[in-house]
């Protein structure tokens, strides 16, 4: 039998079903005898077993209510039954068999008084709105968060209605752009008059292309206050239909105007430190040189004459032909007592660049010592290279410093053949021999070991 079948033939039990199917729960109330009388619905609503029995006392009542409800469940009841009133509506949190706290939603209604007018006969409806306070709780606690985060972020929030036009800021906003905080829209030209001239045709244009396609968007631009101070901004706007079917374009808006300058700073203290870090390598650069050139001559000194010797004893050059030649200027001494040392250092420069330009193209040179060079050649092939190497560099020692006004001779030792078979203090050894026999021969002298 469908419910409208029951509502023509018993419109009592019509309206109990549409009751109990509503999920309201039915009672009633005698205060003259105690008794409660609960529908199905209501005895489920409160935890109680179709066969238990129902407690007709308030202190029974009383003790499910959670204690924090106690008071005001006391106070309605007081309220009702004082004749007071004859409805009241409240909601309290009951404890129920299973130890489980519901939330119960009260309408009580007195509908017969004594003679004194105390309400005696009650009738009501009890709802479980558990499951809607648990919703209302966790929407409170997700606005309470947004609140929260939207504070913390600095965002101003804006909200333009489509049907009127109208466009309402909140607090934030107002103190972003300058705005006395005040209630509800805001002047139409407020936000597009605190444009910056550079940025406003420009999003104007895409806010009003925006609205007109009602699609999100996002820009960044400039503004300037009601101070004449010019801050930039980050805006998003996103289109929406309210829960009254109204079309609503819902925005934030921040001020990133600290958060730029503080890249542009952050981008300048980076150029600093790569343009410090880059003096710093290159300072590494000319220490690590200058440890390993003669300060005088610029030309490779003993420490780079050694790593040149470690390399060349460990590479493929091992096993060819190399001449090593030994060089010192004749009667150096004299130079620097004729014409001073300031003139005996330039000599040495111009004829250590002689010697470069001459050796450099076919081996390593060095300064090592006061007026003494060593030149080592690689690849070697026969004998007679080396001396034409070294009778060139002479030639060319001699135009330079005879051009200054004191020509001067060199003597010099060479020993040639391989590394692999001879030791490098070997090759030492017999070129610094050659070179004092020709020496001892009155120099201008070229000896081969």
């Amino acid at each position: 039998m469908d419910s409208l079948t029951i509502g023509l033939d018993d419109p009592a039990a019509f309206w109990r079903s549409v009751v109990e199917s509503a999920g309201l729960g039915v009672w009633s109330y005698s205060r003259a005898t105690g008794e409660r009388r609960l529908s199905p619905k209501c005895q489920q609503i409160h935890n109680f077993h179709p066969s238990e029995a129902i407690p007709k006392t308030d202190d029974a009542w009383l003790a499910m209510v959670h204690p924090d409800d106690v008071a005001m469940y006391s106070r309605n009841l007081a309220m009702i039954r004082g004749g007071e009133v004859e409805d009241v509506v409240f909601e309290y949190r009951e404890k129920g068999r299973d130890g489980q706290w519901r939330w119960i939603l009260c309408h009580s209604h007195a509908f017969q008084k004594d003679e004194a007018g105390r309400a005696m006969r009650f009738i009501g409806v009890d709802t479980d709105v558990t499951s809607m306070k648990a919703t209302e709780q966790a929407r409170a606690l997700n606005e309470k968060q947004l609140e929260i985060a939207v504070a913390m972020a600095g965002l101003g929030i804006w909200n333009l209605n489509f049907s009127t036009g109208a466009v309402t800021w909140d607090s934030r906003l107002r103190e972003i752009y300058g705005v006395p905080k005040a209630d509800g829209p805001i002047p139409d030209d407020t936000w597009e008059s605190r444009l910056h001239p550079d940025d406003r045709y420009r999003v104007l244009w895409a806010t009003k292309e925006a609205i007109k396609t009602r699609q999100d968007y996002s820009l960044d631009y400039k503004i300037v206050r009601s101070d004449g101070e010019v801050r930039h901004i980050r805006s998003k706007g996103s289109f929406v239909v309210n829960g009254f079917s109204q079309p609503t374009m819902l925005g934030v808006d921040w001020d990133v105007t600290d958060d730029l300058m503080q890249a542009f700073r952050l981008e300048q203290l980076h150029r600093i430190a790569s343009d410090r870090l880059e003096e710093l390598v290159q300072a590494q650069k000319e220490l690590e040189r200058m440890s390993q050139h003669d300060q005088l001559t610029g030309l490779p000194n003993r420490r780079s004459l050694q790593h040149h010797l470690d390399r060349l004893q460990s590479s493929e050059l091992s096993v060819s032909g190399v001449a090593f030649i030994m060089l010192d200027i004749d009667e150096f001494k004299t130079a620097n007592d004729t014409h001073g040392h300031a003139f005996g250092d330039r000599l040495l420069q111009a004829v250590a660049g002689a010697l470069e330009s001459e050796i450099s193209p076919h081996g390593f040179l060095a300064r090592t010592g006061g007026d003494e060079f060593l030149a080592i050649l690689d690849n070697v092939a026969n004998a007679d290279f080396p001396m034409a190497v070294a009778a060139s560099a002479i030639v060319k020692a001699q135009q330079v410093s005879g051009a200054m006004g004191h020509a001067i001779t060199l003597s010099v030792g060479i020993d040639t053949g391989c590394v692999r078979s001879k030791s490098i203090e070997e090759f030492f050894s017999s070129a610094d021999r050659a070179l004092y026999r020709a020496k001892r021969l009155g120099g201008a002298t070229v000896i081969v070991a």
